[in-house]
């Protein structure tokens, strides 16, 4: 698509980090509280940090993508950017940002799998996202709308994978809440 979209994408890829690094932190502080709370048994707390930390990633996102898209115009000019790349930048500030809630989300789930021993839970969750979460809808998007559509779709796949390592992360949660109630125990029959 060019040298200015390989320039606007490159750009993209520097705000990112800046952007997000907070969820990036947020990740990699999940695990030992889960850890914490798995090894205390406590399993509602397990699922109150996992719920408070797809809150947490939720309202950064969005307060991520307010200042993004308000700093979309000088950020364009402060790369000095033109053509194919400024219209990159402003699609992703603008318009794409909120969709980082999924790849948040996805980080956030595979510290809980690989805090809980299922890391290879979360590998095929991230080799999902890498591929088929990738390239169909980024062939798919560059097909339909060139380098735009490269971009939206890199991170509409996403969405995919982010929503299920959400679900498979409650039912593990769920999984192991159930395995630690004791048995029931049968009423004594009523004598006659």
């Amino acid at each position: 698509y060019g040298d200015s979209a390989v320039a606007g994408w490159a750009i993209i890829g520097r705000i990112i980090p800046v952007a997000f690094g907070a969820i990036y932190a947020l990740s990699g502080i999940v695990g030992p509280i889960i850890g914490q709370n798995y090894g205390a048994r406590s399993i509602d707390r397990m699922r109150d940090t996992l719920t408070l930390s797809l809150l947490v990633t939720a309202l950064y996102t969005l307060a991520a993508w307010l200042a993004l898209a308000l700093l979309s115009g000088s950020i364009v000019s402060a790369f000095r950017a033109e053509g194919d790349a400024a219209r990159l930048i402003i699609l992703f500030c603008d318009w794409l940002t909120p969709l980082f809630l999924f790849l948040g989300a996805l980080f956030v789930a595979n510290a809980v799998f690989n805090t809980l021993g299922r890391a290879t839970v979360s590998t095929a969750l991230n080799w999902g996202r890498a591929t088929l979460g990738t390239v169909p809808f980024v062939w798919g998007g560059g097909a339909l709308m060139g380098a735009d559509g490269v971009l939206i779709g890199n991170m509409l796949g996403g969405i995919l994978f982010g929503s299920l390592a959400v679900v498979l992360c409650y039912r593990l949660i769920d999984e192991l809440a159930a395995s630690e109630k004791p048995a029931a125990v049968p009423e004594p029959a009523a004598r006659s």
